[in-house]
């Protein structure tokens, strides 16, 4: 009787034996699993303080108060050049210029660095600080005595100081305009917006195609819309000598041709279409009023830009 025990049917046999290769499978993936995460080293200097901050807990990472102060872009470590308000890959671009034997002899060049803005730029530069070094001594910096026999002696000198080039900085600032010298927003193109101090080739384009998108600007303040970024005193430099030309003419365009202007949503340009439908045709902005898509704020904004011809 006791042979029952070890007799198996071929359905109890495959079951068994397939209840053996999963525990096989599951023992195996745990023994491997460690296995599979290798470790990785992250090797760093103990005096960038700013990827020792990155690697503590998040609780313990130090909070960075900007405020301006004098430094030495030549000794502050990246924290300090964060606390005066320069951008996190500007602060590393710096280190690692230092690092490649880079130094900073001038306030002006740390303009030079990859990624600086220039607004940013004149913002720091009056807190840069930078000892001044002994000038080194020129072994021909006295006269010299040339003699010939028979001849009487003469003095040769040379010149105490070489030239010295101009700093790429001074010549980019001397292209640019000055103050009482205006650019007009809806006619400039990118090289004459590129004259005005704080805008370069990326915020030119920008301008110019945030301008066609609108219309034309009917005011300097627009310019806030497209990147709060830029420099706040734009108006001494800018103003909106033409009026803007190109309308949205209500009663004529569909959702899609309304909706591509920047001051209408979706569900704004519907709602215009809609109304057109009901009660035909729209003959002044007020009636906008009385959709719930729109507030006093939106007409005031889109005013400038409606045509109800």
């Amino acid at each position: 009787m006791w042979r029952d025990w070890f007799t198996f049917s071929r359905q109890d046999r495959r079951a068994i034996f397939l209840l053996t290769v999963l525990i096989v499978l599951v023992m195996a993936v745990l023994c491997t699993k460690p296995l599979w995460h290798g470790t990785h080293t992250v090797s760093f200097s103990s005096t960038d303080s700013v990827m020792v901050a990155r690697l503590q807990p998040e609780a313990s990472q130090p909070i960075v108060q900007i405020a301006l102060h004098p430094f030495n872009p030549n000794t502050a470590d990246s924290l300090e050049l964060l606390s005066v308000g320069l951008p996190p890959y500007v602060a590393r671009n710096i280190l690692r210029y230092r690092k490649a034997g880079g130094s900073f002899r001038r306030p002006d060049d740390l303009a030079r660095i990859y990624g600086l803005h220039d607004t940013t730029f004149a913002r720091v530069r009056p807190y840069i600080e930078i000892p001044s070094e002994r000038p080194m001594e020129r072994k021909y910096d006295a006269p010299r005595v040339h003699t010939e026999p028979d001849e009487q002696p003469t003095v040769i000198t040379e010149p105490l100081d070489t030239p010295r080039h101009e700093h790429p900085y001074a010549e980019y600032m001397r292209a640019k305009h000055k103050p009482g010298e205006f650019v007009d927003l809806n006619r400039a193109d990118t090289a004459e917006l590129m004259k005005i101090p704080g805008i370069g080739p990326v915020y030119a384009r920008m301008i110019v195609e945030y301008r066609q998108r609108l219309g034309g600007f009917h005011s300097v303040a627009q310019l806030r819309e497209l990147d709060a970024s830029l420099p706040n005193d734009l108006g001494d430099w800018a103003h909106v000598g033409t009026p803007a030309t190109d309308k949205l003419r209500v009663n004529k365009l569909s959702v899609t041709q309304l909706r591509s202007h920047p001051y209408l949503t979706f569900y704004q340009a519907r709602a215009i279409v809609d109304l057109r439908k009901r009660e035909g045709n729209i003959r002044s902005a007020r009636q906008l009023l009385f959709l719930d898509e729109f507030t006093e704020a939106d007409i005031e904004r889109l005013q400038p830009y409606l045509s109800f011809e």
